[in-house]
């Protein structure tokens, strides 16, 4: 392909690209080091091109080797105090010196792969190597009625129950001001709200561990304030090199205005005046402070794009430009991302121990996607996850939406086949991380879908108790999985004539069991009662919609090991028209109303008071 000459804006040097994939990407000039934008002069004619390869030749390298780039490690126990003061070089040389140093930090990279790995919806994008013929799921809830009744859309549009999938939050896109171009990893939190005292973020937090430990440590520490002083705050990975770490910009929004003389502190470093506004540069960090509420901390060789993009954005991959105006700023966390671009840097975004798991999650929307972004929030009444997938190229959005349907379906089988390996020694957690799989169950009954020509939706909405739920089990399941052999042959064990289970449903539910529910939704309650028992229980979701009734009611009492006839009767007690039919023949119960048992002429069974 013939080169395209495109003059450096600084010093008039031409830059011979024979690449048009680079266009749009960061290039530097090999005679004077500026860092601009490759763009394709006016008076040339664009061709059409391939689609930019993800993570390579993220900057033009002229032909004498550049220094490989690399930044200092955060520390993750303790905040570091303001940067330390720069060296006494002035002006442009100071910023062309600065240029050719990075350090590696890899110390907030790695929280990435650990969100994927436990925030809400990451049920299931752990799948370890396991046998093909997994089991499948003995307790089960009627598949034709999903939660609330509420179907998957089977194609474009919104699904019937709007009031089930509508957003809780209507916010503006985030602003991509000051990002640097090309980013292909965007992390958005609230921190302000997260780490409010006694909310639901406070203890989704708490759920996640050392990883919500090790988060609000980075936060600290990258921006230089606590995350209650935070109001939202953007980190954008920007692959570089090939096997080296990805440049990190930090955006933060504070709630409330800041002293000016208090960020100078806290910011540190040398002011340089080189691009028409203050910036502040610290080693191979550089701080720009656009208002009293509002700064971005980012490489030094990025500054004059952090500056220059003010008001607007720079340019960015098609991609993440198309998803970001989906965005919604408002709510909790939002995270945009390339699967391919995650791979290619996955040792720079998660601990080696986490890597086969990041792999695995990025591996599970396949080659067919293109863009993901994936948002969650804590409401009062509920926790809604959506996910947006963009398709790549000449992919059929339709069939990208089945195949995506028939893996979150598929989870909880999968995750039970896993889980069968796991041999937890505490007896809280083995009971926790047996349950995954009936949560994975509902989590997948609870999603919609829907397409339009480009992209794939999912949505999910559950009872506000599934979060922390669904991040301590996915946490626990994880850190578990971590020290199974999941190679080894699992060996049947024959029970003994004692230990049988008995032949009739109505014996087995008098089988004591253990009960925790906490906002426990009906139909997991029912789930965990089905899978403590070893009876097969559906739910008549229509039957219970005409008395008013959803099977995401909470439930919330503990019983020490009582017969599944009272943990089925403290459910049964609160609703007075709801009941249960045993059907011996087929060996399964049926959650139902007295109103359609008797249409239907079936007989409730007795329950002990």
């Amino acid at each position: 392909m013939t080169a395209i000459n495109i003059p450096c804006p600084a010093c008039g040097s031409v830059l011979k690209v024979r690449d048009r994939s680079l266009l749009g990407r960061r290039g530097k000039c090999p005679k004077c080091s500026h860092s601009f934008v490759l763009e394709e002069p006016e008076e040339v004619e664009l061709e059409l091109a391939p689609p930019p390869q993800v993570g390579q030749a993220a900057r033009w390298i002229p032909d004498t080797p550049a220094a490989q780039p690399a930044f200092p490690p955060v520390q993750t126990t303790t905040a570091p105090g303001p940067f330390i003061a720069a060296a006494e070089v002035t002006g442009a040389d100071r910023l062309r010196a600065l240029r050719k140093q990075k350090g590696k930090r890899r110390g907030f990279n790695l929280a990435i792969g650990l969100i994927v790995a436990v925030v809400g919806g990451g049920l299931g994008y752990y799948v370890w190597t396991q046998p093909a013929d997994n089991p499948s799921i003995g307790p089960r809830v009627a598949t034709n009625v999903a939660p609330n009744g509420v179907g998957t859309s089977t194609g474009g549009g919104t699904s019937t129950e709007a009031g089930v999938a509508a957003s809780p939050t209507q916010g503006e896109p985030i602003l991509l001001e000051m990002v640097p171009a090309g980013p292909r990893v965007l992390l958005h939190l609230r921190p302000a709200e997260l780490w409010q005292p006694e909310s639901l973020g406070e203890e989704f937090r708490f759920c996640l561990g050392p990883v919500g430990t090790f988060l609000e440590a980075q936060i600290k520490a990258l921006c230089q304030r606590p995350p209650q002083d935070i109001e939202e705050v953007l980190f954008a990975w920007i692959p570089g090199q090939r096997g080296t770490p990805p440049d990190l910009t930090t955006i933060v929004r504070l709630k409330t205005e800041a002293k000016k003389s208090e960020l100078l502190e806290a910011l540190g470093g040398e002011r340089i005046d080189t691009y028409g506004q203050p910036v502040y540069v610290n080693g191979d960090r550089a701080a720009f402070i656009l208002n009293l509420k509002t700064y971005a901390i980012g490489p030094a060789s990025m500054a004059e794009e952090m500056v220059n993009s003010v008001g607007g954005q720079s340019p960015l991959p098609a991609g993440v430009e198309d998803l970001i105006r989906k965005t919604d700023r408002t709510r909790h966390i939002t995270l945009l991302f390339e699967p391919t671009a995650v791979l290619l840097d996955k040792e720079f975004l998660a601990p080696s121990t986490a890597q086969p798991l990041l792999t695995q999650c990025m591996d599970w929307f396949g080659d067919d996607a293109e863009t993901v972004l994936w948002s969650l929030h804590l409401d009062p009444e509920r926790f809604y996850s959506e996910v947006v997938v963009r398709s790549s190229t000449g992919i059929r959005p339709a069939g990208l939406e089945a195949r995506l349907k028939e893996k979150v379906n598929g989870l909880a089988g999968e995750l039970l086949g896993a889980v069968k390996y796991m041999q937890p020694q505490e007896v809280g957690k083995r009971q926790m991380i047996g349950r995954v799989p009936a949560m994975a169950k509902v989590f997948a009954m609870a999603t919609l879908t829907e397409h339009d020509p480009r992209h794939v939706k999912l949505i999910t909405a559950l009872p506000d108790r599934a979060a922390p739920n669904l991040a301590l089990g996915t946490l626990l399941a994880w850190d578990e999985s971590t020290r199974t052999d999941f190679q080894r042959i699992l060996t049947p064990t024959t029970p003994s004539s004692s230990s049988k289970l008995p032949t009739t449903v109505a014996e087995r539910l008098k089988q004591k069991i253990p009960v925790d529910f906490r906002r426990t939704p009906l139909q997991e309650a029912f789930a965990y009662i089905a899978d403590e028992t070893k009876v097969t229980i559906d739910i008549d979701g229509d039957a219970l919609k005409l008395s008013g009734y959803t099977q995401n009611m909470p439930q919330s009492f503990q019983m020490e090991m009582v017969p599944a006839t009272e943990a089925i009767q403290g459910i049964l007690k609160n609703y007075d028209k709801m009941c249960i039919v045993v059907d011996e023949t087929r060996g399964q119960i049926t959650v139902t109303t007295y109103p359609v048992a008797e249409q239907k002429r079936l007989t409730p069974f007795k329950l002990t008071p």
